[in-house]
């Protein structure tokens, strides 16, 4: 009996056991919690849609980023406490998407010359893209040649890299219907000079010709406002050009005092040495531009307001040597 009896005991134990082992196995781990997680992340995100003052199209916003008008023909979507992560759009004419991948690579060797192609993937099905890294950032070169063409140029950090988030924003743009967006190639004209190896997108109601061997100049009113384009040659002296530059500007101030800043709008411009002064009319400008489409600018203007239809025009400035 004894014998039977502790056999019975040791049945006993080891099916309480495995049923304890059962238990422990089977039992869900907190799945609802999980499944509330996924829900969350899955919400539909909380989108805000505004309408440029600037260009013809309308976006929808993430909390906390906005739309400024950055320049004519350029708006950047900014957020309220990162200052350093934004995204500048740029509608084009349709016609600019044939020349995309030259205008696109152009662009990113201005910001670095070790830019290279993105292999990532973004909400467009037709876009050429590069990425440079500066410092502690990360600059992509976006050109959408979709039915509506357009330049997107994100800048983000590496350790904290917010393209996905601009691309939720930039995939709702929209252009809008208007004669300009109807009509674009009626807002300017192309301007390929026949003394240097360039061209250009001019304004409507602006002027540019040959005025002597190595430099054009585009002109509203040449006595009023103007720009002369220079391009500069590889292995150029760029110490002599800043030299010449800052002489000239204070040869035409009218107190003989030159301010000297680094250019930070703009594209091809961007890191661009710029000496400025007034004169007896209004200003003078001379951008040096050493990356990119290396040249000199040497703009007058007599109002402050003059002198962003030129920084327009030279944005577009392409060599085609």
């Amino acid at each position: 009996m004894k014998q039977r009896s502790k056999l019975l005991i040791s049945i006993v134990a080891a099916v309480t056991l495995l049923s304890a082992c059962n238990e422990q196995t089977t039992a869900p781990a907190k799945q609802p919690v999980a499944n509330e997680e996924q829900q969350k992340k899955q919400a539909p995100l909380e989108l805000t849609p505004v309408e440029s003052t600037n260009q013809p199209f309308t976006i929808s916003l993430l909390p906390k980023f906005s739309l400024e008008a950055e320049e004519p023909g350029k708006d950047v979507v900014m957020h309220e406490s990162e200052q350093e992560q934004w995204m500048r759009i740029e509608l084009l004419p349709k016609e600019a998407k044939e020349q995309m991948e030259t205008y696109a690579k152009e662009r990113a060797m201005a910001v670095s010359e070790e830019a290279t192609p993105f292999e990532g993937t973004l909400p467009f099905e037709d876009a050429i893209v590069y990425e440079a890294s500066v410092d502690n950032s990360v600059v992509y070169i976006i050109g959408v040649t979709e039915d509506a063409p357009m330049f997107l140029t994100v800048f983000t950090k590496k350790e904290d890299n917010w393209l996905d988030r601009f691309m939720t924003m930039a995939k709702t743009i929209q252009q809008t219907e208007t004669e300009t967006s109807e009509q674009p190639n009626e807002s300017f004209f192309t301007y390929k000079s026949s003394n240097q190896p360039f061209q250009a997108n001019i304004l409507n109601g602006y002027q540019a010709e040959a005025v002597e061997p190595g430099k054009d100049m585009i002109f509203l009113d040449e006595e009023k406002a103007s720009m002369t384009v220079e391009l500069i040659d590889d292995g150029a002296d760029w110490s002599l050009i800043e030299e010449q530059a800052e002489q000239y500007v204070k040869a035409s101030s009218k107190d003989g005092t030159v301010e000297k800043v680094t250019w930070t709008k703009g594209t091809l411009l961007n890191g661009a040495d710029v000496y400025k002064s007034a004169i007896t009319d209004g200003e003078v400008y001379v951008f040096v531009v050493k990356s990119g489409t290396p040249m000199r600018l040497t703009i007058f203007v007599q109002q402050a307001d003059g002198l962003d239809p030129f920084l327009q025009m030279a944005e577009t400035i392409t060599r085609i040597d």
